[in-house]
């Protein structure tokens, strides 16, 4: 009937889990349609930004679909194959990675407020 704290913790737990899922698919579509996805980062992104309202944006940008799109600048320098190779490996990293860091915060959050 009323929001409860659990309610809260459940919202964060969707909302982080959102967050990481968004940024790993991102990831996947750039490994399978490179430039597009790439292009479309690039016409996203205010550089520089002047105002209020694009700086919001570059910041949802960044915080949303940002990793994927980073990861691949870096590796940029190497051949289609190799940098095919590298990117699979990061992608499998960060899956990892974001699963383990889903449950830390969501153990956290737990413990610090159903404790």
């Amino acid at each position: 009937m009323f929001w409860t704290i659990e309610d809260t913790i459940e919202v964060i737990k969707i909302g982080v889990g959102v967050i990481l899922s968004a940024q790993f698919t991102y990831g996947c579509t750039i490994a399978i349609l490179e430039k597009t996805m790439l292009g479309f980062y690039k016409t996203s992104i205010y550089d520089p930004p002047t105002t209020v309202f694009q700086k919001i944006t570059n910041t949802f940008q960044k915080g949303l679909l940002g990793s994927g799109y980073y990861i691949y600048t870096k590796i940029e320098k190497y051949n289609w194959f190799v940098r095919k190779i590298l990117f699979l490996i990061a992608l499998a990293i960060q899956g990892i990675l974001s699963i383990i860091l889903y449950y830390i915060i969501t153990g956290l959050l737990e413990l610090i407020f159903l404790s």
